[in-house]
């Protein structure tokens, strides 16, 4: 299945109706799509990513492989019940936590705050796009999703490590996210992200996971 892909660069142009026509689309009928060209550098999505896969490496690596999921596994027993990833999550609004988290290392935290600083834009462009399908307020989905602070968001830093035994793992199990906008920046190295639609799981080869950044609004 390949999913619909919104191009914001052509949404001040003459296509703005064919686009906004795609994003209802796929608003209605697929609950994801693909975003292009929205305005992010692709450098800081870069320096996010590996300064994550840095920290991971440097932190969080080693206990993981020690904790007794990893450990499961030396059985050989099939663990269905378990999602095989390493993550925590960080605050960003209304209040940040970032400064709480240990071993995050400076520039990681100047970084990620730079880079949600853009991402609050995006999703505060998408949610008033949506509204504007809708025949809605442009701020009304940002209203609806917003306590007496504003809306609320954070980031879940998701690894998902080399398995020694992937047979008996299916990697993160099916779920749905919570949250009303989630904006997933991939790893464009590994593939494996599969979605359902319809009552059919499939994947895109335009969709890659190894390292994720789900940020919640």
């Amino acid at each position: 299945m390949a999913i619909p892909i919104i191009d914001f660069s052509t949404l001040n142009g003459d296509k703005r109706g064919e686009t906004m026509a795609l994003l209802h689309e796929a608003c209605k009928n697929w609950g994801c799509f693909l975003i292009e060209n929205h305005g992010i550098d692709k450098s800081l999505m870069e320096k996010v990513k590996q300064l994550i896969n840095t920290h991971y490496e440097e932190n969080l690596k080693q206990s993981f492989y020690e904790s007794e999921k990893a450990k499961s596994l030396e059985k050989k027993q099939k663990a269905s019940d378990i999602d095989w990833e390493s993550a925590f999550f960080i605050w960003h609004r209304p209040k940040s936590n970032i400064k709480q988290i240990s071993n995050l290392s400076e520039e990681l935290r100047q970084t990620m705050d730079q880079y949600i600083e853009k991402l609050i834009q995006l999703a505060e462009d998408l949610s008033g796009l949506m509204s504007e399908n809708l025949g809605l307020e442009k701020d009304y989905i940002k209203k609806a999703f917003s306590g007496s602070d504003g809306p609320a968001m954070g980031t879940k830093v998701a690894k998902y490590p080399q398995c020694p035994n992937p047979e008996l793992v299916r990697g993160l199990r099916e779920h749905t996210d919570a949250g009303g906008i989630i904006l997933l920046l991939q790893d464009d190295q590994v593939p494996g992200l599969e979605f359902s639609k319809d009552g059919k799981w499939g994947g895109d080869p335009t969709f890659k996971e190894q390292c994720h950044f789900y940020q919640h609004m």
